[in-house]
């Protein structure tokens, strides 16, 4: 149920403010309904020491996305295409709806993984291949989401798919989402914020991350 309720990142790629309610409610309500009301088992306080992850996600997924996209695109001569949010007016209103919709994300994410774990655990009882198991098909259908948004099937596969095997690792090492929301937000407010502020022109902002 957890994974069968997410379905809001299929919506259609505009970051208008229905859809962004949408994605963070459903999932909001699917782990509030499975963990009968009680975030804290995914959603823990910060700590000082998480920041050095949060830091270390941040620059592995960043260069990971412009080593990929730069494969595709220059090497393999694939397309490849910029977060269509590059196209809005970044305003107070935008960033807002940002924060709010990547909470969302990664609780969609997080709530397919711990969904998919369960049920596979349950089936065979061996904690090792169902975390390997699920965590591929969580980025799987994670990738896909992002389908509406980018339109190019390699890209979301290995970018916005696997590429986010790296935040999902950081959930896994410390349980606590707000780590992965952290760098989910950080990577996406660099380019955002340079682009915002005139520092670089929008297709170079883009440039420095896919996501």
């Amino acid at each position: 149920m957890a994974v069968a309720l997410n379905v809001s990142t299929f919506l259609p790629a505009d970051r208008s403010i229905f859809k962004v309610i949408v994605v963070f409610l459903i999932p909001l309500v699917t782990l509030l309904f499975v963990a009968h009301g009680n975030l804290g088992t995914v959603i823990k306080k910060p700590r000082l020491g998480d920041i050095p992850l949060i830091i270390i996600v941040v620059v592995l997924d960043m260069g990971y996305s412009l080593a990929i996209g730069g494969l595709l695109h220059y090497v393999l001569g694939l397309p490849t295409q910029a977060n269509a949010a590059y196209g809005e007016t970044m305003d107070f209103g935008f960033f807002a709806l940002v924060f709010v919709q990547l909470f969302g994300e990664e609780l969609f994410k997080t709530n397919m993984l711990l969904g998919i774990l369960l049920l596979l655990f349950r089936r065979s009882g061996n904690r090792k291949s169902a975390v390997v198991i699920a965590t591929f098909v969580t980025l799987l259908i994670f990738g896909l989401a992002h389908f509406a948004a980018y339109d190019s099937l390699a890209q979301i596969l290995l970018i916005q798919g696997l590429g986010s095997v790296i935040c999902l690792f950081a959930y896994l090492k410390t349980k606590n989402m707000l780590v992965t929301y952290a760098a989910h937000l950080i990577i996406d407010l660099i380019p955002f914020g340079l682009n915002a502020l005139g520092a670089v022109s929008g297709g170079a902002a883009a440039a420095l991350i896919l996501l």
